[in-house]
């Protein structure tokens, strides 16, 4: 019988951590510390602590036999990372296991405990899928699956220490003296009673289980019942900001001084700033917030929140996907194997560190904090450290947040220019991000846009990306953001159309750096910095920072709001000595005409209550 106890316990444990790796509502879930953790340490340590307690080994041989194992896994997680909660986890899993397995019925009171932490965490897990409708439909059978499985468990485990504690059946593991003295009227009568109960529970459960309906946090109906329009229209909040921004504890140095707000242009009192103005502020009740965030919800005169970051990095290159790869049909890529890439939508149970030793020069490292309405991690190049996304529904829409930091390349003009030339080991190791295979007409179109507008490929290695850049200087640049990447776009923009969003740029200026041998790759996200952020955003950081208390330790100056408007690509150049450095191609061309910047459209924040 305890060898079943011992067996239930671990199942149950074992359902518990797997939950956060599977369920599609649950943001936290394992790298390979938390795998090493908790799928290795903590199981190895509960079988030590069960069957290998003495007499099987003495004292002294079963307290080595669990020390062991936690020394370990502690030396190799403390190489990159804190070796405390190996070494917590561990002692308290063996701890636990050994008292209830081997103290007799005078811990049994330790398995209630135990049931009702576990149960509560059960409980946690299953509310994740009650974060909102579009939760609800993406956890749709794996809710129910868990709810069955959960109480299954539960009922299970509790039979069996029952059984296991009642009329003397608990006995040590290895104690011969303790014998199971119930009689076989007393064993009959458990079964009767065992039986009885599961006949009458499990069919209410699997009835309650699958009787869950996808929609089973709809909120339609609250609205309604409130008189509520479905889909209100948004309300103004440029009185309610410029009252906070009244305050000037909010602000810092001043980064939103800018001419159009000194000179009256979108002063308080001005047109801009009224309703449907340049640079006004509405807002959306949180509960009616469009899922589409990420732009699917934005409107033609309207530009939407998506998160806030708070950094005293400008400007912010939050990357979101590395185009590592090339295709001659589709263009740049995400390749198979890309360790950021993967970063972004990792889940996370502890502090990540970058396993790659980063020796570029002249990198500093920069604080990096984000308060986002998408669980994506955004960082920019190249991510140092990220904490676990923290997963808060009741600030919805800005529902995820998460701490970074990242080394970022701070090169200036005069060192770029002194940057050496790829060597043979350069080449080899880099030889992917050189390689760029087009069809005839396409290279003949890029061919001809060298040999027009740069003409002589300069010697020196920044010579030649600056020659890029400068053959744009007669192109038209339109803010937006599309998604067409293929190398027949990118020809027409260097033969035909003259004119493109930053994806145009971004692309054409990588496959030119590929073309005359510079390792290059395309990087998409969003871009957050000063010069991007106007008069309205200022106001909705006011609000913004009113309603949510983690931007509560912030000032005005120290954050960003970042919009559908702020959507970006770029592209990386590798620089020898400084390793892979960002490049803005867009800056070199036309300015937007005006009327065409849709930065400035109206700012759309949530209204959290």
């Amino acid at each position: 019988m305890m060898t079943v106890l011992f067996i239930s316990r671990l199942l149950l444990y074992l359902t518990a951590v797997l939950v956060p790796a599977f369920h599609p509502a649950v943001v936290v879930g394992y790298e390979g510390t938390g795998i090493l953790i908790w799928f290795v340490l903590v199981p190895l340590e509960m079988v030590i602590g069960w069957f290998f307690a003495p007499p099987r080994l003495s004292v002294r041989e079963w307290l080595v036999a669990a020390a062991l194992p936690i020394a370990v896994v502690a030396t190799i997680i403390g190489i990159d990372a804190n070796p405390g909660p190996p070494i917590i986890a561990g002692m308290l899993a063996f701890a636990l296991t050994s008292a209830l397995f081997h103290f007799g019925p005078r811990v049994r009171s330790l398995f209630a405990v135990e049931q009702i932490v576990l149960a509560a965490l059960y409980f946690r897990l299953l509310t994740y899928s009650r974060a909102s409708e579009e939760v609800a439909t993406d956890a749709v059978g794996a809710t129910q699956l868990i709810f069955l499985l959960v109480v299954v468990a539960f009922l299970m485990h509790g039979i069996v220490v029952s059984l296991a504690l009642s009329r003397g059946g608990f006995h040590p593991v290895g104690d011969s003296r303790v014998a199971d003295k119930a009689s076989a009227a007393d064993t009959r009568r458990n079964r009767r009673e065992v039986f009885v109960f599961l006949a009458t529970a499990l069919p209410i459960l699997l009835l309650a289980a699958f009787a869950l309906p996808p929609d089973f946090v709809q909120h339609n109906p609250v609205v309604n019942l409130l008189g509520r329009e479905a889909n209100p229209p948004p309300v103004p909040l440029d009185e309610r900001a410029d009252s906070l921004l009244r305050d000037g504890s909010l602000m810092g140095d001043g980064r939103f001084d800018r001419p159009g707000e000194t000179s009256g242009e979108s002063g308080a009192d001005g047109d801009a700033n009224g309703e449907g103005g340049e640079f006004s502020l509405l807002g959306v009740d949180a509960s009616d917030w469009s899922q589409g965030t990420d732009g699917d919800g934005e409107g033609d005169d309207e530009q939407r929140a998506i998160m806030v970051i708070a950094s005293r990095l400008d400007p912010v290159y939050a990357a979101d996907g590395y185009r590592d790869s090339f295709d001659t049909i589709r263009g740049f890529t995400y390749p198979e194997k890309q360790p950021l890439n993967d970063l972004i939508r990792t889940r996370l149970a502890g502090t990540w560190r970058n396993p790659e030793w980063v020796s570029d020069s002249m990198r500093r490292e920069f604080s990096v904090n984000v308060y986002s309405t998408i669980p994506d991690r955004v960082l920019p190049y190249v991510p140092h450290t990220a904490e676990p996304t923290v997963y808060q529904p009741r600030y919805y829409p800005f529902s995820y947040s998460f701490h970074g930091s990242s080394r970022v390349s701070v090169v200036g003009r005069t060192q770029l220019d002194r940057a050496r030339d790829l060597s043979a080991a350069d080449r080899e190791r880099l030889d992917p991000y050189l390689h760029i295979e087009l069809l005839p007409d396409h290279e003949a179109a890029f061919r001809a846009h060298i040999d027009e507008r740069i003409g002589e490929i300069p010697q020196g290695y920044h010579a030649r990306i600056l020659a890029i850049m400068e053959a744009f200087r007669t192109f038209q640049y339109e803010v937006g953001y599309d998604d067409n990447f293929s190398p027949a776009h990118m020809a027409r923009f260097v033969t035909e159309t003259f004119s493109g969003d930053c994806v145009e740029f971004s692309n054409t200026a990588a496959i030119l750096g590929r073309m005359m041998g510079i390792p290059s790759r395309v990087v998409t996200g969003y871009l957050a910095t000063a010069s991007l952020q106007n008069p309205a955003h200022e106001r909705g950081l006011a609000v913004l920072r009113e309603s949510l208390p983690q931007l509560s330790g912030y000032r005005l100056d120290e954050m960003y709001l970042v919009t559908t408007s702020h959507r970006h690509a770029w592209v990386q150049f590798y620089v020898p000595g400084y390793g892979w450095v960002d490049f803005e191609p867009t800056s070199y061309a036309i300015p937007p005409p005006p009327g065409g910047d849709p930065n400035e459209r109206r700012v759309v924040i949530p209204i959290i209550h």
